[in-house]
C-alpha cells in the first residue's frame, strides 16, 4: 500500500463530511492477516472543526470498518478502547454492515466528523452480544469529548472481546486510534 492511497481513501472521508474542516491521517496500513477473524485497519485519523466552529468545538465522532474474514458469525460481546488521551469521554458503538463504497478499501476506511444520523443508527454491543455473519463489515463509532481545557484527544487500541467455543471468550485488538482538536495543529501535536 502507498501513502497516496491513504491520502486518497481518507480525503475522500474528509469530502464526504462537511462538518469537519480539517482531517489528518497520521498512518494507515493493511490489516494483519491472521488468525483473529476479525480484521480491522491500523489507522490514526485526527479531524479538527471549520474555522468557524472552533470556539464552540468539544465533541464529534469518528468511525472505522471492521470486517468478519472468517467463514462463520462472530458475536461481539464488548469493544473498548485501552488508551484514551484528552477526553473526558469515550462512547464506542457497533453497526453491522456498512455503506459498499466504503468497503472497497476497508483497510483504510475511516471517517471523521461522522454525521449524528449515523451514530443514530449504531448502537452498543447488546446484552447478548452483536453477531457479525461471514465475510461481512460493521462499522465501529466512537464518540469522544475533550477534555476540560484539551486541545485534542484520542481513543485507541479498540479491545474485541468475542464469543469462543464452549462458552469461552476470545480477546484481540484491532490497533486502529481516532481522535479530534481544536484546530489542524492540535491534531498534529496529538501523535497519535
Amino acid at each position: 500500500m502507498n501513502v497516496g492511497s491513504v491520502v486518497l481513501g481518507v480525503s475522500t472521508a474528509l469530502a464526504i463530511t462537511a462538518a469537519v474542516g480539517a482531517g489528518i491521517a497520521i498512518s494507515a496500513s493493511q490489516p494483519a492477516q491472521g488468525s483473529e477473524p476479525i480484521q480491522g485497519p491500523q489507522i490514526g485519523v485526527c479531524g479538527s472543526p471549520q474555522e468557524s466552529d472552533a470556539a464552540t468545538f468539544h465533541s464529534m465522532a469518528a468511525s472505522f470498518l471492521i470486517k468478519n474474514t472468517s467463514g462463520s458469525p462472530v458475536t461481539i460481546r464488548a469493544i473498548r478502547p485501552q488508551t484514551l488521551k484528552g477526553l473526558a469521554s469515550a462512547t464506542v458503538t457497533l453497526a453491522r454492515g456498512a455503506d459498499d463504497k466504503k468497503t472497497d478499501g476497508y483497510e483504510v476506511a475511516a471517517s471523521i466528523g461522522v454525521p449524528a444520523t449515523e451514530v443514530a443508527h449504531s448502537s452498543p454491543v447488546a446484552a447478548d452480544g452483536t453477531t457479525i455473519a461471514p465475510h461481512s463489515f460493521a462499522t465501529i463509532i466512537t464518540s469522544m469529548t475533550l477534555a476540560d481545557g484539551a486541545r485534542a484527544g484520542s481513543a485507541g487500541d479498540f479491545e474485541l472481546t468475542s464469543k469462543g467455543p464452549f462458552g469461552t471468550f476470545h480477546t484481540q485488538m484491532i490497533r486502529a486510534t481516532v481522535g479530534l482538536g481544536v484546530d489542524a495543529s492540535a491534531c498534529t501535536d496529538l501523535s497519535m
